[in-house]
């Protein structure tokens, strides 16, 4: 009891100080105290720019609307873990991991890399990369260090416990690997066998994180990889007249989306004290939602090579970007990442996200009377 009210006491302090900080300089109060994101090239947000041999866009056209120039986002902008962090209130970008010299982890930490699955061995093609289980293993460093910061491991349990992470895995466990001739997934399971490897390899990982002291988990579902510029290109007698999508592609993925929200019931059901809750991107992303406003939904902004997916280095972007829904061959542009961040984190109808959108999973009051143990979280 005695050791529990302390522990209150100093996650009260360091949360008064947190917020002090930001009112003595004028800024805004975050809504949750720190903000963790995994994922992919739609999150990396310079990850991959600390690695040899890595997929890597830290050269212009990319981050010609960015405060600081290229940055590593594969966008023209910000990305929509960017916008996603905007808000919820936070006033600075959250730092990259990058090889483990971030310092601002209290706020949170982005450990989001290009190419990157679910998998271990998606994108090992490509050359280096931060695979869903190593962003995990780079979590658990982050986890320690605050468990120091703080005091002890229960002071930071109650403090991880209030924070926003948000998952955004699965793309290039098709895109960089069972689309690609160069492995043979494609030859050993069928598209739902695959879906099923993924999500049962999913529910390992989102366990790790879970031991962590994760307790807000938004789990974000893939988007129409079929209406990516780069596929259309890529396999122009596949695209359907009415979609002007390569539809098969897309129902490859929907096996993984329609599984995804089961796993994550499953999870809330074994975990009473956690929220995990699914953000339909598949839906978010179609035509009637997201795009509508949008004059350019299937090419590219920036000039792309033929056959490749990355900007041309120097090469001169379109000037209407916020007409475009892609900046390169498979990216979106910050306009459209705007428009995806709000209905992520703002629901517009039921289909959005299940059973919260960010905000609301932001707002929830959990019961965290399980204890954290940082040696369970160690993978």
């Amino acid at each position: 009891m005695e050791s529990g009210l302390k522990a209150l006491w100093v996650l009260s302090v360091v949360l008064l100080v947190s917020n002090w900080q930001h009112w003595t300089y004028g800024k805004r109060v975050p809504q949750v105290p720190c903000y963790f994101v995994f994922g992919d090239s739609l999150f990396d947000n310079g990850n991959n720019n600390y690695l040899n041999l890595s997929a890597k866009v830290n050269y212009l056209p990319y981050g010609i609307d960015f405060d600081t120039g290229a940055s590593g986002r594969c966008s023209n902008g910000l990305n929509i873990a960017d916008t996603v962090a905007e808000q919820l209130g936070f006033d600075s970008y959250i730092s990259d991991f990058g090889v483990g010299g971030c310092t601002n982890f209290l706020d949170g930490v982005n450990y989001a890399s290009n190419g990157a699955g679910i998998l271990d061995s998606t994108g090992s093609l490509a050359g280096e990369l931060f695979t869903m289980n190593a962003q995990l293993f780079n979590h658990n460093i982050t986890v320690s260090r605050i468990a120091k910061i703080l005091g002890s491991e229960e002071v930071a349990r109650k403090y991880l416990s209030q924070c926003i992470y948000v998952s955004d895995m699965g793309h290039n466990d098709y895109l960089n690997n069972y689309f690609l001739d160069g492995y043979n997934s494609s030859k050993k399971y069928t598209p739902e066998k695959f879906a099923q490897l993924l999500i049962e390899t999913y529910e390992t990982q989102l366990e790790k994180l879970y031991f962590s002291g994760a307790r807000k988990i938004a789990v974000f579902g893939l988007i129409r990889v079929g209406c990516m510029p780069h596929n259309i290109q890529k396999h122009p007698s596949d695209v359907d007249g009415s979609s002007s999508c390569v539809d098969k592609l897309n129902s490859d993925v929907q096996f993984f989306n329609d599984k995804l929200p089961t796993l994550l019931q499953k999870l809330n059901i074994k975990h009473t004290d956690a929220a995990f809750t699914y953000i339909n991107s598949y839906e978010i992303d179609s035509d009637h939602q997201t795009n509508t406003g949008f004059t350019q939904t299937r090419n590219s902004c920036c000039e792309v090579e033929p056959g490749s997916v990355p900007c041309k280095s120097l090469s001169f972007p379109c000037s209407n970007r916020s007409d475009y829904v892609y900046w390169d061959g498979a990216h979106f542009t910050e306009a459209k990442a705007w428009a995806f961040g709000k209905r992520a984190y703002k629901s517009l109808s039921q289909q959005d996200a299940s059973p919260y959108d960010i905000s609301g999973l932001a707002k929830l009051k959990l019961d965290d009377s399980d204890a954290y143990d940082i040696n369970h979280a160690q993978l």
